[in-house]
């Protein structure tokens, strides 16, 4: 029985397996017969495509192969057509010459048989010969002016063209009844007719009767257009006003009058330039408004004397202003009062800021010219260069720290420049060229970033400070008596007094109450004072390490004997500096 069923069970198995094996025959089939079918498919595009191809490239082949056939043909046609008009052209130019040489052959012919046939024969030839050449002559004449009437009618145009290219419209002025002038447009008389007014200073001058100009237009060369100062004079000369040849002085467009002899006038003009010269060979000297003369008819009511001339020339415009200082004034303070730019009233004024007392006269503004002169010189100058400061931070030292490893020097540099006075004072100064003839040398500083005193403002501690004398003890504390703000060290005159700590030196003077005294500042809102001294030995901007020596023992100020008055300020309060330091002499 088991037999039976482990046969049947290989049966179904082998069964299975030809099942699967013809599922797999079958999808493979499918397979080959897709990959055939696509095949085919590109094979027939490749094929179609490889054809159609073909028949583009033969197709455009034949249409290049049309193209340059046709174009080689037109070409030849085109050439053949010219080559014969140009013989045509030939033959027709050529025609009458060979007519002639054919008639002058027959004209020789005939004189030889009229010179046979005797004089009478001969003198009818000779008019028969005398027709023929004039008709000739006549055919010929014509031809070449058939010819040579179009060339000369193109050389007319341009000429004409170029006749008229040069001639302009204009409009022809009349004023008063006169003519005077021809104008591009109307602007022009309106110029010439501000000129005219600015020659009239006077009422004397009568207006013309006819005062209206009127225009027409016109065709003129460009050379007989009238200017506007030329239409200016025409404009006078018609007004029926008096007139005279003179020369107008103008300063800045501004007409101050005519005169007879400018040459009096321009040595008055060279005569004030004169005072400004120093004979430098560089200097330029000018007027600062433009001064001129314009040569024209004016009307005699404008023609102004000499000395009326020269009067107005040298005039002032504007007087001298000088201050007196009183008391409790001070450079800045006066120019506050006179409402000048400090700048101004100290280049007035160069040595107001050195020296200046009550009763001082004090040059607020200088008298002002009518004719302000300038005058231009180039100087040539040395100016030292600053030097430049570079500062290395170190840490390990306290702030305020500072200290000078290599001093600068300054350099020297030459400068050329224009420099512009007006009336004797500078008023610009315009650099040309710079030549260095040293280069600076940099300074190096160390500065100290650190900052030791900090725990000084919150604590305790005494690390911070050092006894600051010498010796001595304390014969008072802080608030000892009322308003003593520090504590006092007594011992002999003359010991020293040191740096409690590391700092810069703010103060080092004699005054009031605390006598000679230093104040040292270490930072951080942290300062010390040693008061009563005999003696410093430091000065304000001085750095100084702990324990160096800045005073000397006395009893300067308000003291009854020789000792250190001592203080701790720290964010402004007096602090006990036995707390700091200690109540006695730790020794050194």
């Amino acid at each position: 029985m088991a037999h039976e069923t482990g046969k049947r069970t290989s049966l179904e198995e082998t069964r299975n397996n030809a099942d699967e094996s013809r599922h797999a025959s079958s999808w493979n089939d499918i397979g080959n017969q897709m990959i055939d079918k696509a095949y085919r498919q590109f094979y027939y595009v490749g094929i179609q495509l490889t054809r159609r191809l073909r028949k583009v490239r033969r197709r455009c082949y034949k249409a290049a192969v049309r193209t340059r056939l046709q174009t080689s043909l037109k070409a030849q046609k085109l050439w053949s057509s010219w080559r014969r008009k140009g013989k045509l052209a030939r033959a027709e130019m050529l025609q009458p010459l060979r007519r002639a040489r054919h008639t002058f052959s027959d004209i020789r012919f005939k004189m030889s048989i009229a010179r046979q046939q005797g004089k009478a024969a001969q003198a009818k030839a000779a008019l028969q010969v005398s027709g023929e050449i004039a008709r000739i002559g006549g055919r010929v004449f014509c031809r070449v002016l058939n010819y040579a009437a179009p060339v000369a009618a193109v050389f007319v145009l341009f000429a004409t063209i170029s006749y008229f290219k040069n001639m302009q419209f204009a409009l022809s002025v009349e004023y008063n009844g006169e003519h005077i002038g021809y104008i591009a447009d109307e602007s022009v008389f309106e110029n010439a007719e501000k000129i005219m007014q600015g020659r009239i200073i006077y009422e004397d001058y009568e207006e013309p009767v006819d005062a209206v100009p009127r225009y027409s237009l016109a065709v003129v060369e460009e050379e007989d257009l009238t200017a506007a100062a030329t239409l200016a004079n025409e404009l006078i000369n018609a007004s029926g006003n008096e007139i005279m040849e003179a020369s107008g002085l103008y300063v800045d467009d501004t007409f101050l009058g005519a005169a007879l002899d400018q040459s009096k006038l321009q040595l008055l003009l060279d005569g004030i330039l004169d005072e400004y010269r120093t004979g430098d060979p560089d200097e330029r000297v000018e007027f600062v408004k433009d001064v001129r003369f314009q040569e024209g008819l004016y009307p005699i009511t404008s023609i102004v004397d000499y000395d009326s001339m020269a009067d107005v020339l040298t005039s002032e415009v504007a007087g001298e202003v000088v201050y007196t200082v009183e008391e409790g004034d001070a450079p800045t303070l006066i120019a506050q009062k006179q409402d000048v730019p400090y700048a101004e009233l100290k280049q007035l004024n160069p040595n107001i800021e050195e020296e200046l007392f009550v009763g001082q006269k004090v040059l607020i503004s200088r008298s002002e010219p009518f004719l302000k002169v300038k005058r231009v010189v180039t100087e040539v100058y040395d100016e030292e260069i600053p030097f430049k400061t570079n500062e290395t931070v170190d840490k390990n030292q306290i702030k305020g720290y500072t200290k000078v490893t290599a001093y600068g020097q300054k350099g020297l540099q030459e400068i050329t420049a224009d420099v512009v006075y007006i009336d004797g004072m500078e008023v610009e100064r315009t650099v040309l060229d710079t030549r260095v003839l040293k280069e600076p040398v940099d300074q190096e500083i160390v500065t100290g970033t650190a900052a030791p005193l900090a725990s000084v403002a919150s604590s305790n501690s005494s690390s911070s400070f050092m006894w600051p004398v010498d010796g001595g003890y304390v014969s008072c504390g802080i608030n000892g008596y009322w308003g003593h703000t520090g504590m006092d060290i007594a011992t002999s005159r003359g010991t020293a007094i040191r740096a409690a700590a590391s700092g810069t030196v703010v103060i080092a003077k004699q005054q009031g109450a605390y006598g000679i005294h230093v104040m040292i500042d270490h930072g951080n809102n942290v300062q010390t004072l040693y008061a009563h001294c005999s003696g410093l030995n430091v000065k304000v901007g001085d750095y100084v390490n702990q324990g160096d020596l800045i005073a000397y023992v006395g009893m300067t100020g308000r003291a009854s004997g020789n000792h250190c008055h001592f203080e701790i300020r720290i964010n402004g309060r007096y602090m006990d500096p036995a707390m700091y330091v200690g109540n006695r002499y730790p020794g050194r």
